[in-house]
């Protein structure tokens, strides 16, 4: 067994900059895991598993709709075609494996398609008020503070609520909390196995897992959430320590 469980991240290429390789592996590391950033190679997929102990699928660009069955919608945001195939081998044969998998995001967009179901290509075309963050412009705002380890600047947030003895309801301890609000997409029909642990008032699912597996997937950015709620950090110390006993 490892002193640190070994972490594969599977993190965005485009867009985020230096942010790609620090805002989701902090709290992984932090936590007592060595989060490591994987290369998009589908080749190279098994020789990975084969040496790590849990998956992370992290923030970033919208999924090809062609990968769940539907023609873009004209609200659909820029795609990561050669990520998006990388990522559902991943996340399938990390779970064939019964790895643990910690979704963030697109992460959690990314685990609902390759277990089959189907997303929103926009947040509005499932709920009339659910806030976000058009044109990403807060979120610039606060992966900018994360960098500079500035306090998290005002950005949009709203409630979830939290179904009672899930990994997550049991991580946190309550059962209501306030999250950031930065996604356009979401998840529309449910992947095959997997139940929803957390929604929004307006019935936006925010969390999923995969029943009786070490599988959590939500829809704010975890990895900035726990420096505004500290309550939050207790995720990644669940995964840690899942990842942990997997090693």
């Amino acid at each position: 067994m490892r002193a640190r469980p070994l972490i594969g991240v599977s993190a965005s290429m485009h867009d985020f900059g230096d942010y790609g390789g620090v805002g989701v592996q902090r709290p992984l590391l932090e936590a007592g895991g060595l989060p490591v950033t994987l290369a998009q190679l589908p080749e190279g997929i098994d020789a990975a598993l084969d040496e790590l102990d849990a998956i992370v699928l992290a923030p970033g660009r919208d999924i090809a709709p062609e990968r769940y069955g539907q023609e873009p919608h004209p609200m659909l945001a820029p795609t990561d075609p050669r990520r998006d195939g990388f990522e559902l081998e991943l996340a399938r044969r990390a779970l064939e494996r019964g790895l643990p998998l910690l979704g963030i995001c697109r992460g959690v967009q990314m685990l609902n398609v390759a277990l089959g179901g189907t997303l929103a290509q926009d947040v509005s075309l499932i709920a009339d008020a659910h806030p976000s963050d058009p044109g990403w412009a807060r979120w610039k705002q606060v992966e900018a503070a994360s960098l500079a380890g500035a306090p998290v600047p005002a950005h949009p947030r709203h409630e979830i609520e939290i179904v009672p003895g899930s990994i997550l309801g049991v991580a946190l301890g309550v059962p209501r909390i306030a999250v950031n609000s930065f996604h356009h997409q979401a998840v529309d029909r449910l992947g095959a196995g997997l139940v929803v642990t957390a929604a929004g008032e307006d019935g936006v699912v925010e969390a999923v897992e995969l029943a009786g597996r070490p599988v959590l997937a939500v829809q704010w950015e975890l990895q900035e959430e726990y420096r505004i709620d500290r309550r939050f950090f207790a995720v990644f110390e669940w995964f840690v320590e899942v990842a942990h006993h997997a090693s």
